[in-house]
């Protein structure tokens, strides 16, 4: 099986609602206003009700409360919605897709740290756009997902190699399955149609220097993959020895990092994503320990 019969398969399982496609359609075009978007979304109450938690959440920390959705487009703009309207409807398409191999809240709560972690890197250094930086990070390791669920035997096998080999999940996954996560998830991220920036920070953010188009993004999702790496839902990364992580082998941070920063920016992502988690995934119970695999010798995040 190739990357693209795993992201098409995938697709069909988990495909993005109509309200996301006719929503993206009317932000892009001028003759519709606040108003207008606001009375599609407001069709999907589940929709509206988790946007407006997200609204009115320590993610904006916004000084007043958001009632609707018109107003909230008036604050954040319809750029920052598009983003958190890609995020719920990735949720909730997701929410039918389960693997034996990995605790699947532990899988999003990762993938919701990485991208807060992203954003308030984005922020804090003014690289790219905060909102569809959260996005890219949320989405880097979707091709695990995939994996995972339509090729449980392969995906077993790599995760004990794994285990006891000191190369990254990313080279075992080739190995194995002549492809990658990465590759998986670019593929999947196409199929869905979704913008160009989310394709290729998912094909790149183990090699951030190979994006051609969105360098700066590929190299803000790679570091914060690294400083997520060893994250545990409702503990904080893991600090002492470890408080710069370790980055792939011949790149470079091209983000200045400092110990002071990271401490810094992992206390306000352990809050932030305990929070956008239950916003997104609420129905997926976090156990309060990350997922390791065999022996408890590697985190399968790393």
């Amino acid at each position: 099986m190739t990357a693209d019969k795993i992201a098409a398969h995938t697709a069909s399982l988990a495909s993005l609602p109509r309200a996301y496609h006719r929503i993206n359609e009317m932000l892009a075009d001028t003759r519709y206003g606040a108003a207008d978007i606001g009375e599609v979304i407001r069709h999907e109450p589940a929709l509206t009700a988790r946007l407006l938690r997200l609204v009115n959440s320590a993610y904006f920390g916004l000084a007043t409360r958001i009632d609707s959705v018109p107003l909230a487009i008036s604050v954040i703009g319809t750029k920052a919605l598009h983003e958190l309207l890609l995020a719920t409807c990735i949720a909730s398409a997701f929410a039918r897709i389960d693997t034996r191999l990995v605790d699947v809240a532990d899988f999003w709560h990762h993938s919701v740290y990485c991208g807060i972690m992203a954003r308030l890197l984005s922020k804090r250094l003014r690289i790219a756009t905060s909102e569809q930086i959260f996005v890219a990070g949320l989405l880097h390791d979707i091709g695990k997902l995939a994996i995972y669920h339509q090729l449980p035997e392969q995906a077993e096998q790599i995760l004990f190699r794994f285990a006891d080999s000191n190369a990254p999940l990313y080279q075992v996954e080739r190995e194995v399955l002549g492809f990658t996560h990465a590759a998986v998830g670019e593929a999947l991220l196409h199929r869905w149609g979704l913008p160009a920036v989310f394709c290729e920070v998912t094909a790149y953010h183990h090699h951030p220097d190979l994006s051609q188009h969105y360098r700066d993004e590929s190299w803000v999702v790679h570091i914060a993959d690294a400083l997520s790496a060893k994250v545990e839902p409702g503990h904080k990364i893991t600090r002492g020895h470890t408080a710069l992580p370790t980055f792939e082998p011949n790149t470079r941070p091209q983000i200045p990092l400092t110990e002071s920063l990271t401490e810094e920016l992992a206390a306000d992502a352990d809050t932030q994503s305990i929070e956008v988690y239950g916003m997104l995934f609420g129905s997926l119970p976090l156990k309060g320990a990350s997922f390791d695999y065999a022996r408890n010798k590697r985190t399968e995040y790393e």
